[in-house]
């Protein structure tokens, strides 16, 4: 039996106290208050954190990397979300995302995705039906029933959703939302049908609605989608019904920290250290019934020694009663993918509707319905290609925002289908971006107009089969060269990304063409 001793943080009890944890077996076997005398009672035992929504994919890194670099902030779960890669290569996207945490310590906890594709006229690489949703929620490896996109299918009583929204009753499993700004009549019927999370709340006031329904708002602070400072006062006044989550995170991001850090900015900011504690840990440990210690006697063995309650910076993560130790890079064999898009010329570059425009904002997944023609400056062609098909033309529009000033930037990580999308400021320059990622079935690239930089991402065309410091190098490389070409955003590959979400108002851009996501219909279509 091990015994670790310091001072006690229980987010249960809501105490701080000197104690002496025993470790049986990866159990907390007793936990016996103590003097306090020595210096190890200096430091503080607490429950490690958990990320209470996530998709590792949008990190670029396989699972067990992603776990490799989120263990070192003291995070010990993960409820993830492999939606992005189950659009694409469908259940065997989601067997290689279970096979390959399977190797890390990490606790990595999966929902079952329920939008594949993510609104039926898109054209993703796979789709998950009811049948395939009740089969796979009874076989006990899922957590929950991943967010549910369609909330139109939702409030008009769509018999396919809910179906899947059945099948996780059945299971006994919670199911998340999203759902931004849905509010009123709508909202409740949503809430009526059995969904209990939402990450996607963009104000104070329609996350309150939402708890005031009995949902469990996910404070999410992403690599482009930020709501924490909005959100903020939700820890005060609601501490039982929020969660910390990064929804879409970035290597670059992860290696600095993971959900350590907003528990420390929302401690730094005047936050209850309970009430920031809870969202990190308590909250999403009991939301999804997840088996995952809180340092009570009996609990499974997963806590972190951190030297103090500011920055909560880790010196050991425990999980199942081991020490994490920093482990090397493992690699995994490429072995998912779907990808059949030829190459193009210039001229397969359809004109575009100067009449609707779509205008782009850093740290927020909405975007503007512009309709005041192209003579608004700082407007650039957005394409976007359908990677599954051999004999697909690419769709075009405008976008005002980015900034770019010469040559053309895309990828293949395009929520929720993953089809090539390149934003350029001439045809000749997106198709070399386009040709580009075509012959490296999936990546990302960018033409300043004379050179061409790309990083090839081997697994789905989503994520890297390379360590996470060799992602943030490439993927910096290329960002930088974009924000130099005159880019504003500040993360804008991951901007990019979300510009063919047809599910997040105003105005986005499909395989199929323009998305009035507001009237839930293409532009020009009655």
């Amino acid at each position: 039996m091990e015994k670790v001793s310091g001072k006690l943080v229980d987010v249960v009890k809501r105490a701080v106290y000197p104690a002496d944890v025993f470790i049986s077996d990866g159990i907390v076997a007793d936990i016996l208050p103590a003097a306090g005398n020595g210096a190890e009672y200096a430091r503080y035992l607490m429950p490690g954190f958990v990320d209470s929504h996530c998709h590792i994919e949008s990190s670029m890194l396989v699972p067990s990397e992603f776990a490799r670099n989120a263990v070192r902030h003291g995070t010990v779960a993960t409820v993830s979300d492999p939606h992005e890669i189950a659009n694409v290569c469908g259940e065997a996207g989601i067997e290689f995302m279970l096979d390959d945490a399977a190797r890390s310590a990490m606790k990595i906890f999966y929902t079952l995705p329920s939008c594949v594709p993510s609104v039926p006229f898109d054209r993703s690489g796979a789709e998950i039906g009811p049948a395939a949703t009740r089969r796979l929620l009874a076989g006990g490896r899922f957590v929950g029933l991943s967010e549910m996109m369609n909330s139109v299918g939702v409030v008009n009583g769509d018999a396919g959703v809910h179906a899947k929204l059945d099948a996780a009753r059945r299971a006994g499993l919670p199911v998340d939302g999203h759902a931004p700004g849905l509010r009123g009549g709508e909202l409740r019927k949503y809430v009526e049908a059995g969904i209990s999370t939402d990450h996607e709340c963009v104000s104070f006031g329609e996350a309150e609605e939402k708890i005031m329904c009995g949902m469990k708002i996910q404070i999410r602070e992403g690599s482009s989608a930020k709501s924490f400072n909005e959100l903020l006062p939700l820890l005060e006044r609601y501490p039982d019904s929020v969660m910390f989550c990064t929804d879409d995170y970035k290597a670059f991001d992860l290696v600095r920290g993971h959900i350590n850090l907003l528990v420390a900015r929302a401690v730094a900011a005047g936050v209850p250290l309970f009430n920031a504690l809870r969202a990190a840990t308590l909250n999403p440990v009991r939301h999804y019934s997840l088996p995952v210690g809180l340092l009570q006697k009996g609990d499974r063995a997963d806590f972190i020694i951190t030297p103090d309650l500011e920055n909560f910076l880790p010196a050991a993560v425990y999980i199942d009663g081991r020490e994490a130790a920093p482990a090397p890079f493992f690699p995994v064999a490429p072995t998912v993918n779907n990808f059949s898009a030829r190459r193009l010329s210039a001229g397969e570059i359809p004109a575009a509707d100067s009449a609707h425009i779509i205008g782009v904002h850093p740290d927020t997944l909405y975007t503007d319905h512009l309709t005041c023609g192209t003579g608004i400056g700082d407007v650039a062609k957005i394409v976007c290609y359908n990677r599954y098909s051999s004999t697909a033309r690419p769709a075009a529009a405008y976008v005002h925002g980015f900034g770019l000033k010469a040559g053309a930037f895309g990828s293949t990580v395009g929520h929720d289908s993953h089809n090539i999308t390149v934003v350029g400021c001439d045809d000749a320059s997106i198709v070399k971006v386009i040709n580009a990622i075509v012959e490296m079935k999936g990546g990302v690239a960018f033409f300043d107009g004379k050179e061409l930089y790309s990083m090839p991402l081997a697994i789905g065309g989503l994520m890297s089969d390379a360590s996470a410091d060799d992602v943030v190098a490439a993927y910096s490389a290329v960002s930088d060269r974009i924000r130099r070409n005159g880019c504003r955003m500040p993360s804008p590959l991951m901007t990019l990304s979300f510009m063919s979400l047809p599910v997040i108002p105003a105005l986005k851009i499909t395989a199929s063409g323009l998305f009035d996501v507001e009237r839930f219909r293409f532009v020009g279509q009655a």
